[in-house]
């Protein structure tokens, strides 16, 4: 693996549609807890580091943080800066990042995007946009020089307020790879940004959690398999997509 690799997880309390979700209980523990128990199983990281807005709003989230995950403050709606800020403060070479309300991606394929990152001549990799994985098993996977110089050059309010649009609007300049998957279930929605969607997830650790704590994607097919009305309880939930975003796919 390429030297400090650091997932970096964007954290805060003043989401629009469900404020305070990255601390709402699953399974006896709050939701960010299940998703960083989750990623310390990522095979290949060196490091997690929350980043974490300044202000005392988003003080739970530090409070509730786990002993072995770092904490940056920085600008809340400059996400880019505070991430790059928390990479530099991480002394990070290669980024990891999965978003907070993800708590069921899969430690595997998110380690697999990693894989792919250091086994190929890449400045980004990242499970496919379009087609493959559920919402919720995004993973993207990049090099702090290009992080760095989307900091130094974004000027677009949207490339500030997210981590990721500068380096993937720019294929020519950042190579990139997407890791895609069959069947395709983009369609499926595993992130918690509404009720429906927390109620979903939730219903998803109670019937998963107690047998094991780090299920994944098959045990996800399975259980819909099993109770196919359970994807009905958000599917009415938008779910903007990202378009325009080329790049290799394997």
């Amino acid at each position: 693996m390429k030297d400090n690799t650091v997932a970096i997880i964007q954290a805060r309390m003043t989401s629009r549609r469900l404020p305070g979700k990255v601390l709402k209980p699953l399974c006896g523990a709050p939701l960010l807890a299940r998703m960083l128990e989750r990623l310390k199983h990522v095979r290949g990281l060196d490091a997690i580091c929350l980043a974490v807005p300044e202000g005392a709003a988003h003080d739970p989230i530090v409070a509730a943080a786990p002993n072995f995950v770092r904490i940056f403050r920085g600008d809340e709606n400059n996400v880019l800066e505070r991430t790059y800020k928390a990479a530099r403060y991480m002394n990070a070479k290669t980024i990891m990042r999965i978003t907070s309300d993800c708590p069921v991606f899969d430690p595997e394929i998110s380690g697999d995007v990693l894989r792919v990152f250091c086994n190929s001549n890449v400045a980004y990799a990242r499970t496919a946009f379009m087609s493959g994985y559920p919402h919720g098993f995004d993973t993207e996977v990049f090099s702090f020089d290009a992080l760095s110089k989307a900091h130094h050059e974004a000027r677009l309010q949207d490339e500030r307020e997210h981590v990721t649009p500068f380096i993937w609007r720019r294929p020519s300049q950042f190579p990139m790879v997407e890791l895609d998957y069959r069947p395709n279930r983009r369609h499926w929605r595993l992130t918690v940004d509404t009720r429906e969607d927390y109620e979903l997830i939730s219903k998803i650790y109670d019937y998963l959690y107690p047998q094991n704590s780090l299920f994944g994607l098959r045990s996800l097919e399975d259980l819909f398999n099993a109770n196919p009305k359970l994807l009905k309880i958000n599917h009415n939930v938008d779910h903007p997509l990202l378009l325009g975003t080329p790049g290799a796919t394997i």
